[in-house]
């Protein structure tokens, strides 16, 4: 559990399993049991656990130079759950709860890698108005990503994954992304402020290069039948074909459930160049 500046009381749920019904259920519990707290209460959890000689408002102080009043304490509860990135259950849940209930709980997704010999541990919010089967292409043979070309930070990485025919991202935590991909995952390159203007399919072979002076900075992964788009496939577009208003394209790469990313790679399929019709 932790306390905000505003002395809002948040608890924590870390799961490292999926798809079981108490995911939610056990982390409301414990808002039963401690949602009804009062300052004191809390106070007494506090110096049990940190065996600090400060009270809890003092500690609280310190941290966030504000003065609250023991009644300002566990006003108000928020519920956050800590999944992996393929429990679709959970999630689903939570979007009833938070939605249809108005229960604030919100949803992270942690997500572990092996490279080389090294370990990288991923966590992130999964917003609430997100599609909840956003990772299951990840468990799939054939996934299906959208990849930002980083055109808007520098055009000439745009122009090497359009000229060399790669998936690449850059400087950590972005590049570690590509290492996601599997052989013959479908990736859509996507320029920023235009759309989609070429795809492929992942090789499965992650390469690692110098960029701007620093070793192992770029990450990539070459595509095989790589197709040029004559026009990009706008924002508003993939949006529409997949009927997925909630997608966003901020993020260095995202997935796509299977049945959203098979409609994409058909309407992409229209304006390749050169595709035998």
């Amino acid at each position: 559990m932790a306390l905000d500046r505003d002395g809002n009381l948040h608890i924590f749920e870390i799961k490292t399993w999926e798809a079981r019904s108490e995911n939610l259920l056990q982390v409301l519990r414990y808002g039963q049991i401690f949602g009804s707290l009062d300052y004191e209460g809390l106070n007494q959890i506090w110096r049990r656990t940190e065996r600090d000689v400060q009270s809890l408002a003092a500690a609280h102080k310190a941290k966030f130079e504000v003065s609250l009043s023991p009644e300002s304490f566990n006003r108000k509860q928020v519920f956050i759950v800590l999944t992996n990135g393929l429990d679709v259950d959970t999630r689903q849940a939570i979007q009833y709860w938070r939605l249809k209930v108005g229960i604030e709980v919100r949803p992270w997704v942690y997500r572990a890698y092996r490279l080389d010999s090294h370990e990288l541990l991923e966590i992130a919010p999964f917003r609430v108005a997100d599609d909840p089967l956003e990772d299951q292409a990840e468990s799939q043979a054939d996934g299906f990503y959208i990849l930002n070309t980083n055109h808007a930070n520098n055009e000439q990485d745009d122009y090497s994954m359009l000229a060399e025919k790669k998936a690449a991202a850059y400087l950590a935590p972005w590049k570690f992304k590509i290492a996601r991909l599997k052989r013959g995952d479908h990736v859509f390159l996507y320029r920023s402020r235009e759309g989609i203007v070429a795809f492929g399919k992942a090789d499965g072979k992650l390469k690692k290069l110098p960029y701007k002076g620093h070793i192992d900075e770029e990450y990539n992964m070459g595509l095989s039948e790589f197709k040029h788009l004559n026009q990009p496939f706008t924002a508003s577009e993939i949006k529409n074909t997949t009927r997925n208003p909630n997608l966003t394209f901020r993020q260095t790469m995202i997935s796509l459930s299977p049945e959203h990313g098979k409609k994409l790679l058909n309407a992409v399929h229209t304006r390749a160049l050169n595709f035998p019709t």
